[in-house]
């Protein structure tokens, strides 16, 4: 494996985006791009989003992530995903370690917190790996959590 992060995301990749998530529905959208955007996923919604990176191995596009907001030392990231081919693979796992280092490369930043749904038991066994803690439950409208990793 050979994970590295560009910033943005090109029209291409973007048309591959929304194809995996259209594919999968809207439930599978909402899991990743939560409730604002809504569905079915096209390239303009995709462009409106700020502060993206595009996830490859070995160069092939395999997904992205975005860094959702910066509140003082801590970087609450999101909209993650993968192509779905790719799941199961080990590539989420390396990837979000790899995006994590890389922000933690940055000495102001203290913590990196996420959302994840509670149905979404999957992803949140691969953030209790990672060392995210639960550091709030939102009962509504479904139950998530948000989950926090410090540095």
């Amino acid at each position: 494996m050979n994970i590295r992060f560009e910033r943005g995301i090109n029209k291409d990749n973007a048309l591959l985006l929304c194809e995996w998530s259209n594919e999968q529905g809207k439930e599978f959208q909402e899991q990743w791009m939560g409730t604002q955007i809504s569905y079915p996923l096209n390239c303009d919604k995709i462009k409106e989003l700020e502060n993206t990176f595009s996830i490859f191995n070995e160069g092939e596009f395999i997904g992205m992530i975005q860094e959702v907001r910066v509140d003082k030392d801590n970087i609450h990231i999101g909209r993650y995903v993968l192509n779905p081919r790719k799941t199961g693979l080990g590539f989420g796992t390396e990837a979000l370690k790899g995006f994590v280092d890389f922000i933690f490369e940055d000495d102001n930043i203290k913590s990196v917190s996420l959302s994840v749904f509670d149905f979404n038991q999957n992803a949140k066994k691969v953030y209790e790996k990672l060392g995210f803690e639960i550091d709030e439950v939102i009962e509504t409208p479904k139950l998530k959590y948000i989950m926090k990793r410090h540095k």
